[in-house]
């Protein structure tokens, strides 16, 4: 997830990029209070955030988190390094598929 969706960046959307928290250490709200930096921090420049979401069951707890905290996807499909997939693609269910979300901060 760390390459930034050519789409952000044409836009000016900052993107939280390679946000993870070790699995001992999740449900503990530690992903909630990093996310309320990051967005603050965002915030002071941008209105609205970015960020990706593997698709696989591993990023469970993330695909929550981020749906709870008002993340939506920004309408661009499924990507697979950074690009968007075409229909009837076909591809490797792995880490470098994701769905970009994007959030307006207040």
């Amino acid at each position: 997830m760390g390459i930034e969706l050519l789409q952000f960046r044409e836009a000016g959307i900052p993107e939280i990029a390679d946000f993870n928290v070790l699995i001992k250490y999740q449900r503990k709200g530690i992903g909630t209070r990093l996310m309320d930096e990051a967005e603050r921090r965002i915030a002071q420049r941008s209105s609205i955030a970015g960020i990706g979401v593997g698709l696989t069951s591993d990023y469970g707890a993330a695909q929550v988190l981020y749906v709870k905290r008002g993340y939506v996807p920004d309408g661009h499909g499924i990507c697979s390094d950074g690009q968007s997939l075409e229909y009837g693609e076909q591809i490797s269910i792995d880490d470098d598929l994701v769905l970009y979300l994007t959030k307006v901060l207040s």
